[in-house]
């Protein structure tokens, strides 16, 4: 901490909303969609499968170097993508780890289709996505610190100010930047802490 501390944190709190922004939405999408192609199957265990080949600051690295349009998409897509192969594997696990046994006991009670799918086998993959949200989370920060350095002007928020005060040679800011976003990443991680129990519908039906 030095002189320039509190105007620093003051500039770093500033920019966290447009973080947030970026990383919630990325998030939740991504999270959402792949929990249920997770459940689906097929589709679900090819995207949880490539997830450890596509880590978002390289998809970001990639889409900024080869397209040039729609960067709000794109830095979007780089982000939620790799929450959505994370989110399908622990989706496609909870559902196979259920199948002997809650979604048994559900279907010979008459609940099929879209009934089954809707009430307890995607809220199952959503608990199981939400109970792994802590490292989705710590990616798609880092994710989110690549996007804003190589989209441009379009996002400008905590991570684009971690990297501009690194370059600068600004220790004070670089250090405020990055605190504010470990801050950012443990509360994100912390909501989905909260939502895994919530979401759970065995915790219901207990």
């Amino acid at each position: 901490a030095g002189p320039g501390w509190t105007q620093a944190l003051g500039a770093v709190l500033a920019a966290l909303p447009a973080t947030l922004a970026l990383v919630l939405p990325a998030l939740a999408l991504g999270t959402g969609l792949g929990a249920l192609l997770g459940v689906l199957g097929g589709a679900g265990a090819v995207l949880g499968g490539m997830g450890p080949a596509m880590p978002g600051f390289l998809l970001a690295a990639v889409f900024a170097a080869t397209l040039a349009k729609a960067p709000v998409l794109l830095g979007l897509a780089a982000l939620a993508l790799p929450a959505a192969a994370q989110a399908a594997t622990l989706a496609g696990r909870a559902r196979a780890g259920a199948e002997d046994t809650v979604l048994l006991a559900a279907r010979g009670r008459g609940m099929d289709g879209s009934a089954l799918l809707w009430r307890l086998t995607l809220p199952l993959g959503l608990s199981a996505a939400m109970g792994g949200l802590r490292s989705a989370v710590a990616g798609t920060v880092a994710a989110a610190v690549a996007v804003e350095s190589l989209f441009g002007t379009g996002f400008s928020g905590a991570g684009r100010l971690f990297v501009e005060a690194a370059r600068a040679g600004d220790t004070g800011m670089a250090v405020a930047a990055l605190a504010g976003l470990c801050g950012l990443a443990v509360l994100l991680g912390a909501l989905g802490g909260a939502l895994h129990g919530r979401i759970d519908p065995r915790a219901r039906m207990a």
